[in-house]
């Protein structure tokens, strides 16, 4: 057994084996208790041999510079030059303090560190599509796959358009259709490698004439078989009363296969989820009620402003609409929720999403509008904007009759303003459509004397169009035919008046003349 040639003799037997600990000095091998005391013992006793000690640890350093040199032309000189100063530095305070170990260990963390920084990246290789190869490895497959199902959807076709009531008929008219194989070379069922006895018998599939026992056999129901065989349903159902004891076919399961999965990608294709639905409902919804929140913050607003244009029954009802439309928005999201799905998948995220923003729609566009007015309060403010009227029009007529005096400017006032008002005539009796909106001609109760004004029949007329808009909760009619109601109310006031003050004027003229 060779012996480290840096040990001492008095050394060898300790290293046999014992493990030493405590603060042991790096030569004798002395255990000094503490810090202070193994520093003293080393600058007296081994101060001569701290040269030899640095001889060899200098060996240790220029032979790790060499390796670390192999590195240098990858990695450039700026690494050589910190692992350099980090080696330069882990001797100096080795040599200091007896910490050199742990100094080398660091500095060889940072050579690997910096050597697996600075490699080489991995370029990269060789690349190839192909999706040529699986375009035709894919593309036969499915013409096989239609082609036989198109085969079997045209024989399901002949096999129940003239399919006869009595079962001998019926299968001589299948074995016409479809030819049948010669049971009698087949011993085995080709599912389920079953022999075939008295208690297992052999049977035909009527698609493609395959043999199967009867655990084999697949069951295609008549329905279902009309559906694929694009057969009216008017047709099948006197067959299907003849044939309630055998409502159904006999497949093998390949032809049950190909069946089944050309009827699941048709109803992929034309079928919508529940969820589509049920949510494209709650959009329909959302885009009906926009219009009637605009219109019932328009009203409310009116109200407050002492206009008589709509009123409280008007802005309940369509609140009632408002309120109506949010329980039908929270009972389909409520619906939607309640669809199953799979714990902790993507349609569960999208059904809790949707519920999340309906709840939000209903809270912050719904239920968020301004309550209803106080009627005595509308009232009152109403009241007061009347008496403004009242007054701003004694006012005016004041003002008008101080021009007539001081001016003489009646007459091209009574002009103008009856051009004004035939202009405002002709654009109130313009009713034929609004908004797309129409309704009968409410039959009104008039008297000789209104028959023959026609301002008298008009206003009639649109009172009726103004009841029926507001049975249909269409306010913006309302609005409207309001508007010209107004027109021709004041337009059958100006005439009044002018009647009223020609008369006036008429003894006047006769007692100047006279």
């Amino acid at each position: 057994m060779s012996s480290n040639p840096f040990d001492s003799d008095e050394d060898q037997g300790t290293a046999s084996g014992e493990i030493l600990e405590g603060f042991l000095c790096p030569i004798c091998r002395a255990d000094l208790k503490s810090i202070d005391v193994l520093t003293d013992h080393f600058a007296r006793q081994h101060a001569e041999e701290e040269d030899t000690l640095k001889s060899v640890f200098n060996i240790f350093v220029k032979a790790k510079k060499k390796i670390l040199n192999n590195f240098e032309d990858e990695r450039g000189g700026a690494a050589a030059g910190s692992s350099s100063s980090s080696t330069a530095a882990g001797g100096a305070s080795s040599s200091a303090n007896g910490n050199g170990a742990d100094q080398r260990v660091l500095s060889n963390a940072r050579s690997r560190f910096n050597v697996f920084n600075y490699m080489s990246k991995q370029q990269v290789g060789a690349e190839c599509s192909h999706f040529e190869y699986f375009q035709s490895v894919r593309n036969p497959r499915l013409e096989r796959y239609a082609s036989e199902t198109n085969k079997l959807i045209i024989r399901l076709h002949r096999l129940l358009k003239d399919l006869p009531t009595d079962s001998v008929q019926r299968k001589q008219h299948e074995q016409q259709t479809v030819a049948w194989l010669d049971g009698t070379s087949v011993k085995l069922c080709p599912s389920c490698a079953k022999s075939f006895h008295i208690a297992r018998r052999q049977h035909h599939c009527r698609l493609c004439g395959g043999i199967m026992c009867n655990d084999c056999s697949k069951f295609l129901a008549l329905e279902n078989a009309l559906q694929l065989a694009s057969l009216s349903t008017s047709r099948s159902e006197p067959m299907q009363h003849m044939h309630q004891g055998d409502s159904a076919i006999r497949l093998c399961e390949h032809c049950l296969w190909l069946l089944d999965t050309r009827q699941d990608m048709h109803e992929s294709r034309t079928c919508r989820p529940l969820l589509v639905q049920v949510y494209e409902q709650i959009r329909q919804l959302q885009k009906d009620v926009t219009p009637d929140l605009d219109m019932y913050l328009k009203i409310i607003n009116s109200l407050h402003e002492g206009e008589t244009i709509f009123t409280i029954t008007d802005a309940s009802a369509l609140r009632g609409k408002i309120g109506q439309v949010a329980e039908a928005m929270d009972m389909r999201s409520k619906r939607i929720l309640a669809i199953y799905c799979e714990p902790g998948s993507r349609e569960e995220s999208l059904k809790k999403a949707i519920r999340l923003s309906c709840i939000q729609a209903i809270k912050e566009r719904m239920l968020s509008l301004p309550p209803l007015p106080n009627e005595a309060h509308i009232q009152q403010i109403q009241e007061r904007k009347r008496m403004e009227t009242e007054q701003r029009i004694l006012t005016e007529q004041r003002m008008a009759m101080e021009a007539y005096e001081r001016y003489g400017l009646g007459a091209t006032t009574i002009q103008s303003g009856g051009g004004l008002e035939s202009g405002t005539f002709a654009q109130g009796s313009d009713l034929q459509s609004i908004n797309n909106w129409s309704a009968p001609q409410a039959s009104t109760s008039t008297s000789k004397s209104s028959l023959d004004d026609p301002l008298i029949e008009q206003i009639n007329i649109i009172k009726g169009y103004i009841k029926q808009a507001r049975q249909d909760m269409n306010f913006e009619v309302v609005e409207t035919l309001e508007l010209n109601l107004r027109e021709l109310q004041r337009e059958v006031y100006e005439r009044q008046r002018k009647s009223q003050n020609s008369a006036a004027a008429s003894p006047e003229v006769e007692q100047q003349q006279s």
